[in-house]
């Protein structure tokens, strides 16, 4: 997992071998064996590319949010790590913020994508405003509570009674009390907001949505805590061609608890953009174990 010189940063990335297609990422962090890195193993074998976002972990922390936002040059970093990488075109994918870097990748620079692939990610709902909910805020306050982050993120993730599903839940909240309490200064400070912060309303944000014009796959959790099914809906009415799965047992933390579900769909629209065979039967199925 080497450092990149990018701008003036440095941008901590991880790469998969594979073929095709490249697929790029971006987030705050990657759970090791997430959907992505599926992604690059038989029997998809694409390469991926994992960019830990500006600001976070291993990649330059900065003292002040960036000039353009932080949701703007996200998506541009992404597109100098494809510079530097020598990789013109590519499918993007993330999950929540991260899905929020794509949405700006496919409104800036629709020419660099040949697919978006957005989970638990449709820009939010306008109500409440463009600014980041309260739940954030309240993270923000209290991060080195684990009880503050375990309520927090519970909230987010929606209710279960599978047990199994119950014990990786338990396994991932310890793993994000740790991640929180060793975040410095700067990282808690950061607060992207909402996707199209210049969008004050629904009706403004369907706008925008009916502006894009690259193919698009919406994966969308119906016990989401962040992003209602309504606003999951909007994008896929909205975007042209966009195609949409939601899982009525799904929260937000749907990519930490079933990323073969989510590698099987992918690999699905893949095949359908690009016209070839898929390979999606040769993705086992998650166990919702840590």
């Amino acid at each position: 997992m080497p450092h990149m010189p990018v701008d003036d940063v440095s941008l901590w990335y991880d790469e998969f071998s594979g073929e095709g297609m490249p697929i790029l990422a971006s987030a705050s962090s990657f759970e090791p064996g997430g959907y992505p890195e599926i992604l690059s193993r038989d029997p998809l074998g694409r390469r991926v590319i994992q960019i830990q976002a500006r600001g976070w972990g291993r990649s330059t922390h900065l003292a002040e949010t960036p000039p353009d936002g932080w949701l703007d040059t996200w998506a541009d970093d992404v597109c100098r790590v494809a510079d530097e990488l020598g990789i013109d075109r590519f499918v993007y994918t993330g999950v929540s913020h991260g899905a929020g870097i794509g949405w700006h990748l496919a409104r800036r620079h629709p020419e660099r994508l040949a697919a978006l692939i957005s989970v638990v990610g449709a820009p939010h709902d306008r109500a409440g405003g463009t600014a980041s909910s309260a739940g954030r805020a309240a993270v923000i306050a209290g991060r080195k509570d684990p009880e503050v982050i375990r309520a927090q993120f519970g909230k987010l993730a929606g209710w279960t009674d599978e047990p199994r599903r119950e014990a990786g839940r338990e396994h991932m909240f310890r793993r994000m009390i740790d991640t929180f309490a060793g975040q410095s200064e700067e990282e808690a400070r950061i607060n992207q907001g909402k996707p199209f912060p210049e969008a004050r309303t629904d009706e403004e944000l369907a706008e925008i949505f009916r502006s894009i014009r690259v193919p698009v796959l919406i994966l969308g959790a119906l016990r989401d805590g962040v992003i209602s099914p309504e606003a999951t809906l909007r994008a896929a009415v909205n975007v042209r061609g966009a195609k949409a799965v939601l899982w009525e047992d799904e929260g937000h933390m749907m990519a930490g608890e079933s990323p073969a579900r989510l590698a099987r769909e992918v690999a699905v629209f893949l095949s359908e953009i690009e016209g070839s065979a898929h390979p999606a039967d040769g993705i086992v199925s998650d166990t919702f174990a840590p």
